[in-house]
């Protein structure tokens, strides 16, 4: 797909609503509210954390039952932009006490804010439109999917949608959930995608080859899984059949559990690969043992960048393409001391 010259692609418009959102201090996301988001929106509350949002697509999840229900998508807007609006105007003035010798943790004993807690029905598909009021301070993964890969592929494929009326949110939920089409490249209104997954079929010797080089750059004891033809990795210092024990530290030197050594961490053995092919790394910060998140300065600065890699490649009609799929790819990976997870897309 080649830009028009003086055109501004969707791409760039996106890239510009993007950057314009803001971090919101105190905003702690997570996604699904089965036994793991459970287990932390309670070590959240009892920790008095200022403000937690847990989004399930299923209504009567266990979160559901620990948090304040929202019921209405105006309700959760109405309380986020709130949040927003605070959060913004705290930021002078606490930059302004930093900047007058007292210290940030000073600054935060003198805070005394009250912790609250909700729940809202939401499938994933959707977090573009839950983004459009601002970005967490954290987001805490607890489902069962790469959520980083989830939610690049839903902020690339679909406009970036502003909080409105619960119609319209409504209208763009239901277009998220329509079935998929018979191309690949193409969205459910059949514009062209972006991006999309690279599966590397076994037929394809050239994007085997090209899976293969990627695979080199891990020791092969912390793979733990290879699936070119979903375009996935997996790694972790833990061997098939042994089970990390909750509430793991997960120190940087070695595995306390099987009393290995770590030489590198996941997250540095990842970050080598950029040297093979473009990609970027979320970091899961520990937020408690057994339990990490995405640090929302670190996710905005990853998506922008991607976008602006895919902008680039996209270019205008008088820039050469690169031909070859594996010239257009990248990869997106999750990873903590010990674990990760990767998937690689390519630019259409």
């Amino acid at each position: 797909m080649t830009i028009p010259k003086g055109e501004v692609s969707k791409i760039d418009e996106k890239i510009e609503a993007f950057q314009s959102l803001p971090v919101i201090k105190g905003y702690y996301l997570i996604l699904g509210g089965g036994k793991i988001g459970t287990y932390f929106l309670q070590y959240a509350r009892k920790n008095d954390f200022p403000f937690v949002l847990v989004i399930d697509r299923n209504e009567n999840a266990p979160a559901s039952e620990k948090a304040q229900v929202l019921n209405t998508v105006n309700e959760l807007i109405n309380i986020l932009r709130e949040k927003a609006e605070t959060s913004l105007k705290e930021e002078t003035p606490t930059q302004l006490l930093q900047a007058g010798g007292k210290s940030k943790e000073e600054n935060k004993g003198q805070e005394t804010k009250e912790s609250k807690a909700y729940f809202y029905r939401m499938d994933m598909h959707s977090i573009p439109f839950l983004l459009s009021s601002g970005i967490p301070e954290y987001i805490i993964p607890a489902v069962p999917c790469h959520a980083a890969a989830y939610m690049l592929a839903d902020l690339l494929k679909f406009p970036m949608q502003e909080a409105g009326i619960e119609e319209k949110y409504e209208e763009s939920y239901l277009a998220t959930a329509s079935p998929e089409i018979d191309n690949p490249e193409k969205s459910s209104s059949g514009e062209i995608k972006p991006v999309n997954e690279l599966l590397v079929r076994p037929e394809d010797s050239e994007l085997i080859g090209f899976f293969k080089t990627i695979l080199s750059v891990f020791p092969e004891d912390v793979i733990a899984g290879s699936y070119p033809e979903d375009g996935m990795l997996f790694f972790s210092y833990a061997r098939e059949g042994e089970i990390c024990l909750d509430g793991c530290p997960g120190p940087r030197d070695r595995c306390p559990t099987f009393g290995r050594k770590k030489p590198k961490t996941i997250t540095e053995y990842t970050g080598e690969l950029v040297h093979t092919i473009s990609g970027w790394v979320f970091e899961s910060h520990q937020m408690k043992p057994g339990i990490g998140g995405l640090k929302g300065v670190e996710f905005k600065q990853n998506i922008l960048e991607i976008m602006e890699f895919v902008s680039k490649i996209q270019g205008d009609e008088r820039e050469k393409k690169p031909e070859k799929i594996k010239e257009r790819a990248f990869f997106v990976a999750t990873t903590c001391t010990c674990h990760g997870v990767l998937n690689l897309f390519y630019v259409t």
